[in-house]
């Protein structure tokens, strides 16, 4: 039985493996391309600058019109969300790279399940175990077999229309982040816009991301969210959070009174406050803080306090259960529900 359970075991963790690896840090061909951006989005305030700025203006344009339900199958939408993308409603783009985002990661969990499915086939074909064993394990091949249906009808409905590379919905994305549309610019600034399991073909999109992701989770930052403050005060720290780093984290420079600028700001949010002292993130933005104001200068510390006093932080909690904050700085997948209902905060230009 030992046996029998260990094989399991090894089973579930390989398709969740896989599942896991495909998720971590996650794009259009049928709209007009945004021009690449030619300068990252760099001051306090979140201005852009460049090209980033023409891109912007093009793109801020709100939903006229409510976006189609939530659950409609997306054969039945996507020619809409695609005219209505291509006309800069950034609702649209939005709605348009999360659904094709879902899509893929449906693709993703069937066939982390088909292997675990094959793997329990291979344990009852070579493993002699007691009769009440490998009854134990038909049934759990039997409930495997029923969400791979599951899957397999979700997919299905996927494969109806023609998948976005992973390119293309990132472009999806961007153009929805520059049109201030917060949750997106939460999503692609962090790095939620690129997957592991086909990043080499994200690697132009990859290109302009760096350039701008900096800018864009400044942006949403200064505008009180929570998760971009996080995400950045951990890049501007240099940490990893005990675990991996976030795209994010790998394009912005360490800086000392940056760190201590955002880790204050987080100090007195309510995304903060309302948690547990032992919670892993109130924990680690105590040590952090603890950590920067013994290794800051006083005009370090002073510049700090002059670039967090500029934030205006939100009177109550705003992130939904889904996107709480993560020790490591990363955040979860905003959903297709979050395109039509998140307000849009145009960036204002330079002066």
């Amino acid at each position: 039985m030992k046996k029998l359970l260990a094989c399991m075991t090894m089973a579930v963790l390989a398709a969740a493996g896989v599942g896991y690896l495909a998720g971590q840090w996650r794009d259009p061909s049928a709209s007009p391309a945004l021009p690449d951006a030619g300068a990252p989005l760099q001051s306090v305030q979140g201005a852009p600058s460049g090209t980033a700025e023409r891109d912007m203006a093009s793109a801020v344009t709100a939903s006229v019109l409510p976006l189609p339900p939530v659950g409609t199958p997306l054969a039945q939408i996507h020619d809409e969300l695609r005219r209505r993308a291509a006309a800069g409603e950034a609702g649209a783009a939005c709605r348009l790279a999360s659904e094709h985002e879902r899509c893929e990661m449906e693709r993703v969990h069937l066939r982390a399940l088909a292997m675990q499915s094959d793997q329990l086939d291979m344990n009852l074909k070579a493993i002699r175990e007691p009769a009440e064993a490998r009854a134990h394990m038909a049934q759990a091949r039997e409930r495997l077999a029923a969400q791979i249906r599951g899957r397999s009808a979700a997919v299905a409905m996927c494969d109806a229309v023609t998948a976005l590379g992973p390119a293309d919905r990132a472009r999806y994305w961007r153009q929805a982040a520059l049109a201030g549309h917060l949750p997106s610019m939460r999503h692609y600034a962090i790095g939620n816009a690129f997957r592991w399991h086909d990043l080499m073909d994200a690697i132009p999109a990859l290109q302009t991301y760096r350039q701008e992701a900096e800018g864009i989770a400044r942006r949403a930052a200064m505008q009180g969210d929570a998760s971009s403050a996080y995400a950045l005060a951990m890049a501007y720290a240099d940490s990893d959070g005990g675990h991996w780093r976030p795209f994010l984290a790998q394009m912005v420079t360490p800086d000392l009174t940056q760190a201590l600028a955002w880790f204050s700001v987080l100090e007195r949010h309510p995304e903060v406050t309302r948690l547990p002292s032992d919670h892993p993130t109130a924990r680690s933005v105590a040590h952090h803080l603890a950590t920067l104001r013994a290794a800051a200068t006083p005009v370090e510390t002073a510049r700090a306090t002059r670039l967090a006093q500029a934030v205006v932080t939100p009177s109550a909690s705003t992130l939904p259960e889904t996107t709480a904050l993560r020790p490591d700085g990363g955040a979860g997948d905003i959903e297709p529900k979050d395109c039509d209902e998140a307000p849009f905060h145009p960036a204002r230009t330079a002066s």
